[in-house]
């Protein structure tokens, strides 16, 4: 398999930490979460939370390339591939309605149709290759 294929979800788990990074000493102790769609703080969370996100993109990544590696065909690769760049941009535009402080409703809508997409062109991938 393709190193260069992962390039996507790595960038993607990069950009968020970045993101994070540069924007860290600026922000809070405690920030607000959980927007509505107007953008209003439903919750708070402290500022190290925030240090999860990268992590958790890194490991959803590092899975579904363990998974595309012990599967040789390339349609559950790409499958894999497109559902860990999916749950990356998730949590990345998590990241940014948290460095916004949700005042980008954008990045909210963008998360579920981010996810289906995703989602759904892992399945589609998943059962063109199981048809080979």
């Amino acid at each position: 398999m393709s190193k260069r294929a992962w390039i996507i979800p790595v960038l993607i788990v990069a950009v968020n930490a970045l993101a994070i990074l540069i924007r860290w000493k600026s922000l809070p102790e405690i920030l607000p979460a959980h927007f509505d769609l107007q953008g209003n703080a439903g919750g708070s969370m402290p500022r190290s939370t925030l240090l999860f996100y990268p992590l958790i993109g890194a490991v959803v990544c590092g899975i579904a390339y363990a998974i595309a590696r012990k599967v040789g065909k390339p349609g559950i690769r790409s499958g894999m591939i497109i559902l860990a760049s999916g749950i990356g941009l998730v949590i990345l535009s998590s990241t940014m309605v948290t460095l916004t402080s949700g005042t980008t409703p954008v990045f909210m809508l963008a998360e579920p149709v981010i996810l289906l997409a995703a989602i759904v062109a892992s399945v589609i991938c998943l059962v063109k290759a199981r048809k080979k």
